[in-house]
């Protein structure tokens, strides 16, 4: 049979493939493929998956509305492409310790229903290891963000004293609550406008990666996914 696709996509891209073990005849579902970036595939079953540990972790009802498929798709495309940029390597690397100290947060948490760690993965059809990828993606693509693009970010006063006037106290007046003095929030509004700062450079280098990889999203597939 011709290989035509690139490596590590043509039996994703099939419906099932048949396999002759020991002279016996083995059918082997291979999973639908929900969208291509560059040379790596992102899976139906990755998406379903990525659905369900958001709900886990919004303590939302399993079945999710089919809106959250295509947000979630494109989450998952853009954690492939910085995953994928040659500039993030220094920061993927994530040591077991840093992704047991997650996981023992995540553990100590309770869930939809109260339920803990163990009942909410079984309640939401999920495995340990499932659970530990998305903790280590999600430190290494943090880890990306924060040093490629918050280093040497500063806020300046101004900027600080510009967003506790203009957004802070009106938005505390909409609640009915009195604003804190400027002193007392400047530290965490510092933060909120270094986070802004470090969105738009993401969204900026996002946008850049994909002029240069391939990103095709085969919409298709996304029919069968779970809701």
């Amino acid at each position: 049979m011709p290989s035509l696709l690139p490596r590590g996509l043509y039996c994703a891209a099939v419906s099932v493939a048949a396999l002759f073990v020991s002279g016996g005849l083995i059918a082997e579902v291979v999973d639908r493929v929900a969208a291509i970036v560059g040379t790596e595939a992102i899976t139906a079953s990755q998406l379903e998956s990525e659905m369900r540990l958001t709900a886990m972790l919004n303590r939302a009802p399993r079945n999710t509305p089919p809106e959250a498929a295509e947000e979630t798709l494109r989450r998952l495309i853009d954690r492939q492409l910085i995953l994928g940029d040659r500039l993030a390597e220094p920061f993927l690397v994530v040591e077991p310790e840093d992704a047991e100290r997650e996981l023992r947060a995540f553990g100590d948490q309770q869930y939809l229903g109260g339920r803990n760690f163990e009942a909410a993965l079984a309640y939401y059809d999920l495995t340990a290891a499932d659970f530990r990828a998305f903790v280590e993606e999600s430190i290494a693509f943090e880890r990306y963000v924060s040093f490629r693009f918050k280093t040497g970010l500063d806020a300046s006063p101004r900027a600080v004293e510009a967003y506790y006037h203009d957004v802070y106290v009106p938005s505390q007046a909409e609640r009915g609550e009195p604003p804190e003095p400027l002193e007392s929030v400047a530290a965490t509004v510092a933060e909120i406008l270094l986070e802004q700062r470090a969105n738009e450079l993401l969204a900026q280098r996002l946008n850049e990666l994909r002029v240069l990889i391939r990103v095709e999203v085969l919409a298709r597939t996304l029919e069968g996914a779970e809701r």
